[in-house]
């Protein structure tokens, strides 16, 4: 091998020594500018999303006073204990402007909802007497939302109708009861066993388990079993 030949493979391996040197070089450099044009770009994004969050905030809090309102009557809805007194009350109010006539109440033992583990459930059921469309209004009146005509004296509840099965009074009596039903009862008149799901806050966890409900005081008219 010639000294010509000796310097150009020389010069070639230098050559190529530079260029992997350089490639070793720029590579993580380029990796490194990418993840940090990511990482820029992340913390754009996040910012704008505070940015309109506050913005969202800043707009809302003109209805500050109404939106605690509105979250103290929602918590109103869902008292700490059973409360059957007041939804009693609450049962004979809405009885009373329907124009129908509120029998038995029968609350079972609150137990954890299925619908929020926040909450718990007391199915309720109600036994009502009257005309098709009273009966119909009272359910109106349920529906979602007890509210007593004194709010100060009975605070309203949140319920849920389950299920609602109508007869004619007759057909809820038998023997020598049937016959005292069919001369006392109008031949229009409608018994209704209404299946109510009423909710409270549910204990807490330190507490040995959600409590039985409390007898309630039934109101004129009314029976609690």
């Amino acid at each position: 091998m010639t000294r010509r030949q000796e310097l150009v493979l020389a010069g070639v391996a230098a050559l190529l020594v530079v260029v992997a040197a350089t490639l070793l070089l720029v590579r993580p450099t380029k990796q490194a500018t990418a993840e940090a044009r990511a990482d820029r770009d992340a913390a754009a994004s996040e910012s704008q999303s505070l940015r309109d969050q506050i913005k969202a905030l800043e707009a809302l809090k003109p209805k500050e006073a109404e939106l605690k309102a509105q979250a103290e009557l929602a918590k109103a809805e869902f008292p700490t204990s059973p409360g059957l007194p007041g939804l009693v009350d609450a049962l004979q109010d809405a009885a009373s402007l329907a124009g129908v006539d509120l029998g038995t109440v029968s609350p079972s033992t609150p137990k954890t909802s299925t619908l929020n583990p926040a909450l718990a459930e007391i199915t309720t059921a109600v036994e009502v007497g009257g005309g098709y469309f009273e009966i119909q209004d009272f359910l109106v009146r349920l529906e979602n939302l007890v509210k007593g005509t004194d709010p100060g004296r009975v605070a309203p509840r949140s319920v849920l109708v389950q299920s609602v099965n109508l007869a004619s009074g007759a057909e809820e009596a038998t023997g020598d009861s049937a016959a005292q039903a069919g001369a006392s009862t109008a031949p229009d008149e409608l018994q209704g066993n209404i299946v109510l799901t009423v909710f409270q806050l549910a204990q807490s966890s330190g507490t040995s388990g959600t409590p039985a409900a409390p007898a309630a005081s039934a109101s004129p008219g009314a029976q609690v079993r």
